[in-house]
């Protein structure tokens, strides 16, 4: 693998302003943000509305390549792709509810590099059609971001049995970097995110 290329504060600062159209970080994504180029794994815990979102985000903007998002919401999906769109970003998702032509464009566009992020249901990781779509990429994975990360606990209410996937799908793709968020977790529900992640020394915040 690859080092992880650096990044200059002026070019993390201008795509935040150019792109997001913010002029600072809210507390806590600017260390994030930085955990995350730098390649080291990456466990942010933030409340909702904290903007957990920009933190991988923006460093899809920032990383050559594809970045998956793998989330568990449909609705949650659709709106993000859609806001990163109004932004001039190039982002699709895939799930089970997409009409087959919108399926269509986001797989041909995901062969031919132009998208910055997709998003993929947890559901699809196992799915031989969706790995070998993940062959076809003209780059390697720069960033894989799993949100609502809680739903890989088997004591948690909104557990989702694929959120258990993850880690062996990671370790199969060996993306260049890894990160997950979630609004709540307890201390015992962190140290279990990143074992069942296979994160390797990760940094929490």
């Amino acid at each position: 693998m690859s080092p992880p290329p650096a990044f200059t504060k002026n070019q993390v600062y201008h795509a935040l302003n150019e792109t997001f159209g913010h002029t600072d970080f809210r507390p806590g994504q600017a260390d994030i943000i930085r955990s995350i180029l730098r390649g080291r794994p990456t466990i942010a815990v933030l409340p909702t509305g904290a903007g957990k979102s920009l933190c991988y985000q923006l460093p899809a903007l920032l990383l050559e390549g594809t970045t998956l998002v793998i989330s568990p919401l449909i609705a949650l999906m659709q709106d993000q792709v859609s806001a990163l769109r109004k932004l001039g970003i190039a982002a699709a998702c895939i799930h089970s509810a997409l009409p087959l032509e919108e399926l269509h464009q986001a797989e041909a566009d995901f062969r031919a590099g132009t998208l910055k992020l997709l998003y993929i249901s947890p559901e699809r990781l196992n799915n031989s059609y969706f790995q070998s779509l993940l062959q076809q990429a003209p780059t390697p994975t720069p960033l894989v971001a799993v949100d609502e990360a809680h739903c890989v606990s088997q004591w948690g209410h909104d557990f989702r049995p694929d959120y258990l996937q993850i880690g062996p799908f990671l370790q199969h793709l060996n993306p260049h970097r890894r990160a997950a968020f979630t609004a709540t977790a307890t201390p015992e529900l962190r140290e279990e995110l990143g074992v069942a992640l296979q994160f390797e020394d990760p940094q929490l915040f």
